[in-house]
């Protein structure tokens, strides 16, 4: 009896993707029918092709069997790309804008925030920076998730290219960053120590609660309509009254009355 993997059949095309799906929740516990399927497949088996692996049940084996090959697989799905003070004009609001109402609100203690899909650390960074300087005393709890352990070991070390700091100011480099000498920057000690990293899946884990701010941007996009609305109401259920979501520039929340939010600003979200 052959026990050669199966492959997609004529009459079942995409068989062979049902079947690495399940195996992939098996193996990495993420679950890929939460997403959009045809831009997932597609970049799945794009990147499966890259490797050598022109069949996706060849390439669920692999993945099996072999730690380098998944932890890339991981970083292409979750798709990180990312810089300090993205959209420099959104972060410029939230300074000015959202983060004084926020302290005003709550005088005498610090900033509950959560940066949900946090990749290799780029935002929550950048939130540290922020926050140290609009309450440097202030006992903030800044806390970072993302579901590839991975790249959370990166974020950790806070080691970031000249690129990702594009928007990042000389005085900022100067106050938070240290060259090292491979010409990349080091997030210093103060900014590595005040941001808490663990893995979080957004359809399966539990959330923090009573949350200030939530930053979650340009990962809700990749996920179906009703995996959307089923995040965005545990937002809504994370943060406190008057607390504020910042999702990401190409985002929308869809119908967010309907969710119980308010719109205080394009980006942002507040419930009230």
């Amino acid at each position: 009896m052959s026990t050669a993997p199966r492959t997609a059949t004529s009459a079942d095309p995409t068989a062979d993707y049902d079947r690495f799906c399940a195996g992939v929740k098996a193996v990495c516990d993420i679950d890929l029918v939460q997403y959009r399927r045809a831009q997932m497949e597609r970049r799945i088996r794009s990147f499966a092709r890259t490797g050598g692996h022109g069949d996706l049940d060849a390439y669920l084996s692999v993945l099996r069997s072999d730690v380098v090959a998944r932890a890339a697989f991981l970083d292409h799905m979750t798709i990180n790309v990312s810089e300090l003070f993205r959209n420099p004009e959104r972060f410029l609001e939230l300074e000015k804008t959202f983060m004084p109402q926020l302290m005003s609100q709550n005088p005498g203690r610090g900033l509950r925030v959560w940066s949900a899909g946090c990749s290799y650390g780029a935002e929550p960074y950048t939130l540290a920076i922020l926050l140290k300087e609009a309450a440097p005393r202030a006992s903030h709890e800044l806390v970072a998730t993302d579901i590839d352990q991975t790249i959370l070991k990166r974020a950790r070390e806070g080691i970031f290219s000249e690129q990702d700091l594009l928007n990042v100011s000389a005085e900022r480099r100067r106050n938070w960053f240290t060259k090292l000498p491979d010409g990349s920057w080091q997030a210093n000690q103060d900014l590595r120590s005040m941001v808490k990293f663990s893995r979080l899946d957004l359809l399966a884990d539990n959330y923090p609660a009573t949350r200030d701010l939530i930053l979650c941007r340009n990962v809700v996009i990749y996920f179906k309509d009703d995996a959307k609305e089923k995040i965005y109401q545990r937002f809504f259920a994370s943060l406190r009254p008057g607390g504020v979501l910042f999702i990401g520039s190409t985002e929308r929340v869809g119908d967010p009355a309907k969710l119980g939010w308010e719109r205080p600003g394009t980006f942002f979200y507040r419930r009230p």
